[in-house]
């Protein structure tokens, strides 16, 4: 038996309705009281900042976050080269750091900017032909990157590090290699 299609049309809107439909009022308390930049008590007391509208979402300014994506993909790239030959060479593992995941952790000490950047990807076995991505390894590595801004400029913390990643899904950990 076939569905009239004034039936089959009245089936999808009752569904498109239901997955549209807010699923209750607390939800739009919770999300405004999740990003405003009210005090705990959210009234304008001395409590903590009362700027309305939602929380800034990165603090550090434009030009200097291009500047630190410019400075971070330039120093990346000889460590994507090394690990291009790695693969196209067929010795050992290497790292997938052109499906990197970025994270970028910005924090305020001693009155500067310092941000942790890290790009996190898989291991894998080349193949033996030198085509495709090879075999995965099943662990996840990630490359860490440590920035200060000095004046207008981004200076190295430390020389960028390689460390394993405990899961694909918990941040990076542990060993150094």
């Amino acid at each position: 038996m076939v569905a009239k299609p004034g039936t089959t049309l009245v089936v999808v809107a009752v569904i498109a309705a239901a997955l549209l439909a807010p699923k209750g009022a607390r939800a739009f308390e919770v999300k405004k009281s999740l990003y405003s930049n009210t005090g705990p008590s959210g009234n304008s007391g001395n409590n903590g900042p009362t700027a309305p509208g939602p929380a800034k979402e990165n603090p550090i300014p434009t030009a200097q976050r291009q500047q630190l994506s410019d400075t971070i993909a330039s120093e990346s790239d000889s460590f994507l080269s090394e690990e291009s030959e790695k693969k196209s060479s067929g010795k050992g593992t290497y790292v997938d750091l052109e499906h990197a995941k970025f994270m970028y952790l910005p924090t305020m000490k001693a009155g500067k900017w310092t941000v942790i950047a890290k790009l996190q990807a898989a291991e894998y076995t080349p193949s033996k032909s030198g085509e495709g991505k090879g075999k995965a390894t099943g662990k996840q590595r990630v490359l860490i990157f440590n920035y200060r801004l000095d004046g207008s400029k981004w200076a190295e913390v430390e020389p960028p590090k390689w460390e394993d990643v405990a899961d694909a899904n918990a941040p990076a950990t542990a060993a150094k290699k």
